[in-house]
């Protein structure tokens, strides 16, 4: 349904992978860092996670513009830290996906960053420091959701980090905020699991044992 979510890499990708490799090894990076385990943390209850309800949503994309109006390293014209995606079907009967980083329960951004730019809160989340970043791009490499993205303005990859101020602060993320059909909210992962007919993937994204991505999804019929 969702073909841009193939998780395979091409030849051209693999390329891409190699000259990465050699970069790193040119700047001293320890490749063995590629290879290390996730540092898997038992969160319990506590793990936050988005639910989106594909019978609710229109396609309107304010989940989108509230992301960027929200975060200053949204509003990079090269990089979409939400999608909404669409199957291409007829006005009304589309099938639609909001997607935006997923904070795994074991993300794979996190297992290959030779910087250790990535951190997972107590509350689940998946922080990228800029400031560590060397834009090397094995995360946007090993992420089976494409949500790490280069910005070509500073060079250094980029990502949703679930507005975790705005959070910390009582208030809701701004895709959350902003959708007028409650078709996206958010709250525990152990929660939102509850939610009738709420399945972890769709026919054309990544098979959720992968990363465990922290999300619920709710298909359209």
């Amino acid at each position: 349904m969702f073909k841009k979510f193939d998780s395979r890499i091409s030849r051209r990708d693999a390329l891409k992978l190699g000259v990465l490799v050699t970069a790193a090894l040119g700047m001293g990076l320890p490749l063995s860092l590629l290879t290390k385990s996730a540092v898997a943390q038992d969160l319990g209850t506590e793990q936050l996670a988005f639910l989106f309800d594909q019978k609710k949503c229109i396609g309107c994309k304010l989940c989108e513009s509230a992301c960027r109006s929200a975060n200053q390293e949204a509003r990079d014209e090269q990089v979409k830290w939400r999608r909404v995606l669409d199957n291409g079907g007829d006005e009304g009967e589309g099938h639609f996906l909001s997607i935006s980083c997923n904070h795994c329960a074991d993300p794979a951004c996190l297992t290959v960053c030779p910087v250790t730019a990535y951190t997972k809160r107590q509350d689940g989340i998946v922080v990228h420091n800029a400031e560590k970043c060397v834009g090397c791009g094995y995360c946007m490499y090993a992420c089976p959701y494409h949500a790490p993205q280069l910005s070509k303005k500073t060079k250094r990859v980029t990502k949703c980090h679930f507005c975790y101020s705005r959070q910390d602060q009582g208030q809701q993320p701004a895709c959350v905020e902003a959708c007028p059909k409650k078709a996206l909210t958010y709250g525990k992962l152990s929660e939102l699991k509850k939610a009738p007919g709420g399945v972890a993937t769709l026919k054309g994204l990544p098979s959720p044992t992968i990363t465990n991505p922290s999300w619920v999804i709710i298909p359209k019929e």
